[in-house]
């Protein structure tokens, strides 16, 4: 292969890759990753997302290259922290001045297709947030033998290890199905792979629409009379260290007012996020409260999050993590619909579409029987991840 085909590779793979992310219903804010083999210089290398790279305004720069064959010196090998994980990464480099590459680099490098697609779909997510029982026959009813499917696994060294022996046992397989998390898929093409997570999630979502619950559409960014009342006592009640100047970014069409309304939907969204990564961003819950709530109840209310964050917290520490601040990212109002809260204006709107997708697909998993996202212990540990902790030192420091 010459460096000519190399690129035009990576052309491919950029450009698949930003109609991936460009599709909030496939893959959101950031989430998910992809990648590319290739040959340079004679040798194999993978291309993969970098850290800080968002699928939806991919480059070339944001994919470093990695020699590939040295990566699978530790398949087999001791298990590797996260820290370990990345240092090793990073001594692979093509080039030492690329970002990070995804954490999820070690799965992309041993499966063995050349395209490779992983995102966090909203049909997916929904069914992906049930009981692993169900899930398993779900996926070999609707797929049979093309989709893998891998209970929850934490993302990472330990991932990218069981994936790879799950997809090494079914080598007919082109995708595979992530419990709690989303889906991967493949080809030698990447048209290939991005169609056939396309083909992956529509199928998803007729078989919601079959069993009454089909996912409700993502919203226009508008607010309402009931949730605009509420901004300036957010505004009085939250703004100080944490957050300077507080943004607000309210999300209350009437289909967002119907669905948050529905009986047992603030306790359903309360037990945590649609896939791992989103507590990161607005932790595990969100904050409730009742629409014409006064400043002072507004208070109680952000008073009473700080209380049980702490004590989650408490519950979860193993005596090395730096708590983060107890502030809500997300607050949820029944029967008006949600806010994304933020430092600035870009961060309120991340916030709040994720909060608007955490309410449509918790209200469609509710459809299916029940909304079963991480339990509280899992979304601690990936809350406090040892590598989003490392970046917390070093912005202290």
């Amino acid at each position: 292969m010459t460096m000519g085909e190399a690129d035009t590779l990576l052309a491919s793979r950029v450009e698949s890759s930003r109609q991936l992310g460009g599709n909030p219903e496939l893959a959101m804010h950031g989430g998910g990753n992809t990648s590319v083999k290739a040959v340079r210089d004679g040798r194999r290398v993978l291309h993969v997302k970098g850290s800080g790279w968002d699928l939806a305004t991919m480059e070339p720069q944001g994919m470093p290259a990695l020699w590939l064959d040295p990566l699978f010196e530790v398949r087999d090998g001791p298990r590797l922290s996260d820290t370990e994980m990345v240092r090793f990464l990073r001594a692979n480099l093509l080039d030492q001045t690329a970002p990070n590459p995804s954490v999820e680099t070690l799965l992309h490098a041993y499966l063995p297709a050349r395209f490779i697609d992983h995102g966090h779909a909203s049909a997916v997510l929904a069914l992906a947030n049930r009981p692993e029982a169900e899930q398993r026959e779900t996926v070999r009813t609707l797929f049979g033998d093309d989709i893998v499917f891998l209970p929850y696994v934490f993302p990472g060294f330990d991932l990218s290890i069981a994936g790879a022996r799950a997809a090494e046992a079914e080598p007919q397989a082109t995708g595979m199905w992530l419990a709690q998390h989303g889906l991967f898929t493949w080809g030698d093409s990447a048209e290939e792979s991005l169609s056939q997570f396309h083909e992956v999630v529509a199928v998803c979502e007729r078989h919601l629409a079959a069993r009454g619950a089909a996912l409700m559409a993502p919203t226009g960014h508008e607010g309402n009379t009931a949730l605009n009342a509420l901004l300036p006592h957010l505004a009085e009640a939250l703004t100080g260290d944490v957050f300077a100047s507080l943004h607000c970014d309210a999300r209350g069409d009437d289909r967002l007012v119907a669905l948050s309304g529905q009986d047992g939907m603030a306790d359903a969204v309360s037990r945590g996020t649609v896939t791992p990564d989103h507590v990161i961003r607005i932790k595990p819950w969100p904050l409730v409260l009742d629409a014409g709530a006064g400043l002072g109840a507004v208070r109680d209310a952000v008073a009473n999050f700080g209380s049980a964050y702490e004590q989650y917290f408490r519950d979860h520490e193993t005596g090395s993590e730096t708590m983060l601040d107890v502030l809500p990212r997300v607050v949820f109002v029944p029967g008006a619909g949600v806010i994304g809260l933020g430092r600035t204006a870009a961060e309120a709107r991340i916030n709040a579409d994720l909060a608007e997708q955490n309410l449509r697909v918790a209200a469609s998993a509710e459809a299916m029987g029940g909304y079963e996202p991480l339990p509280r212990a899992e979304q601690f540990r990936i809350e406090y991840w040892e590598l989003e902790q490392a970046k917390l030192r070093r912005k202290k420091a």
